[in-house]
């Protein structure tokens, strides 16, 4: 693929077959699947090959909801290979009652189902680095993995075992996949990446139903615009329906929002430590918690094995669906970053004294991992009890536009991100039942912090994970959701969206793996309905 500078492109109006605009996992992973199919395929992106302020400023927003974290985090970062570059690599599954409808979460219920996106997740797998792209976690894990089954098992009932896969960069074993930095080595010359590069407004026909032109502005003051069949958006949970709603110069509500729904049920996962267990009690229960390296069809790769409400316990109690897995937190002086860095070639002195300074640890490290093939010993500082809840649709919880502009005049976001008590009631649930079930099979349990404990009137001291989902809903009903079961944008013909604000619910599953295979199921669509159109 070619990358060009915006400030360097001559033509005032660009034309491809596809235009996608943002070049996080979504849009890059479209891009590489139309790659050599004869369709001209040319992404914006809004960052530059390294981050910046300017860049960055782009995303300002007032947020007028719940606290969030780090609200820098929320709208995705403007740089080639978006989310991918600050992302924590953890790759997780959807379950299967994650698709239905559920009749004690509200808005429930995908227009697809686990089966139509089965097909899609061994393509997603090899663009985001991964070993396996499904089967890899409940108790599947243990023949995939090549493993006895531990003979005592977790209760059906209330919980399950689950498994995160963690992406490997394939040009470092110590890195998750960066998607921008692997642009320029792919053979594509029909994909043309143009950085510095922001859409700031849809211009459509009349009635707001196709797409025409693209408005894209630089860093310099000449305007461009870009001609497609088809458009696709991937600029994230924030970036998706800002854009929607600034295009109103055909409709004044915006696109794609006749029924009032761009924006709406903006969800995240809420997201942090309930309880902590200190590390020298903590051995025989991270053997079996904890991470496993498995050899996988693309080298190896690393699962942690944590636990999931079970679906009965869900429907019986009216719960959400929530993940909890112990988190190793290193100590200061833990020699494991050193050691990165000097394999790395990035290391120095004080590097090389820590490295030195625990050569018993990491005797101990290269031991387990060549031999038991479990994680790395660290040395820690504690161990958390870490969770995972998804929220609930809520119409009210919405992305909106305020009356202040950015540089490029492009009117900001207004967040209004809520929370609920269902989400509280559930990670109380669900922690308690972790540390039962732990102490049941026999292993030192966590201690619940005084506000995770089940009879607690304390808030919830949990944030957002930087997980913006659900602004651009999938729904078979226009009525009921912005896109369609193909992520096309109902009442419009060559507009779509992609990435997690498509998703109808969050599930506990980090979103990435599921961006991807719905990408790649999108541009199996592009494939087909561009490539054939006259």
């Amino acid at each position: 693929m070619r990358i060009e500078e915006l400030a360097a492109v001559r033509d005032e109006e660009l034309t491809a077959d596809v235009c996608v605009v943002g070049s996080g996992p979504a849009g890059l992973t479209i891009a590489a699947e139309l790659a050599n199919s004869a369709l001209r395929v040319l992404v914006l992106e809004s960052g530059g090959r390294e981050s910046s302020d300017a860049a960055n400023a782009l995303d300002d927003y007032d947020n007028v909801g719940a606290r969030r974290a780090q609200p820098d985090r929320i709208a995705g970062d403007r740089i080639l290979g978006g989310n991918s570059h600050s992302w924590s690599g953890r790759c997780a599954l959807l379950d299967e009652l994650d698709f239905r409808h559920r009749p004690w979460v509200p808005g429930s219920g995908w227009p697809i189902g686990p089966a139509d996106l089965e097909p899609y997740l061994r393509r997603a797998a090899c663009h985001i680095g991964i070993g396996h792209g499904s089967g890899f976690t409940d108790d599947g894990f243990w023949a995939l993995a090549g493993r006895a089954r531990p003979a005592e098992a977790l209760d059906p009932r209330r919980l399950r075992p689950y498994f995160w896969q963690i992406s490997r960069d394939p040009s470092d074993p110590f890195d998750c996949k960066r998607f921008g930095a692997h642009v320029e080595s792919r053979s594509a010359t029909d994909v043309l990446v143009i950085v510095g590069a922001t859409a700031t407004h849809l211009d459509t026909d009349t009635d707001g139903t196709h797409v025409e032109t693209l408005q894209v502005a630089g860093a310099d003051p000449r305007p461009r615009t870009v001609r497609a069949r088809a458009v696709v958006l991937a600029t994230g949970g924030i970036g998706n329906p800002r854009l929607l709603l600034a295009s109103r110069r055909a409709r004044p509500e915006g696109l794609g929002n006749r029924n009032d729904q761009v924006g709406r049920y903006l969800m995240d996962h809420r997201c942090g430590a309930v309880g902590a267990l200190e590390p020298a009690a903590a051995e025989a229960i991270t053997q079996r918690f904890g991470k496993y390296v498995v050899k996988t069809p693309y080298g190896r790769h690393t699962f942690v094995h944590g636990v999931a409400l079970a679906p009965d316990i869900q429907a019986r109690e009216g719960l959400l669906n929530c993940a909890l897995w112990l988190q190793e937190v290193p100590a200061a002086d833990d020699p494991w970053d050193s050691v990165k860095q000097l394999l790395r070639g990035r290391g120095d002195r004080h590097d090389a004294r820590v490295a030195l300074a625990n050569s018993g640890l990491l005797l101990a490290g290269a031991r387990r991992r060549l031999i038991q093939h479990t994680g790395l010993p660290h040395k820690l500082d504690r161990i958390e009890l870490r969770c995972m809840v998804e929220q609930a649709p809520n119409r009210d919880s919405r992305v909106t536009l305020t009356d202040r502009a950015d540089r490029l005049g492009m009117p900001t976001a207004r967040v209004d991100w809520r929370v609920h008590d269902q989400e509280d009631v559930t990670v109380r649930r669900a922690a308690a039942l972790a540390v039962a079930e732990f102490a049941r099979l026999g292993f030192a349990a966590p201690t619940l912090f005084d506000w995770a404990a089940p009879d607690s009137a304390l808030p919830l001291e949990l944030t957002d994970w930087a997980h913006p989902t659900g602004t651009t809903r999938m729904s078979a009903d226009p009525r009921d959701g912005v896109v369609d079961a193909d992520c096309l944008v109902h009442g419009m013909d060559n507009l779509f969206v992609a990435g997690s604000s498509v998703f109808p619910t969050t599930g506990h599953a980090n979103p990435t793996l599921t961006i991807v295979a719905l990408a790649v199921r999108l541009a199996d669509h592009l494939r087909t309905k561009v490539g054939t159109a006259d």
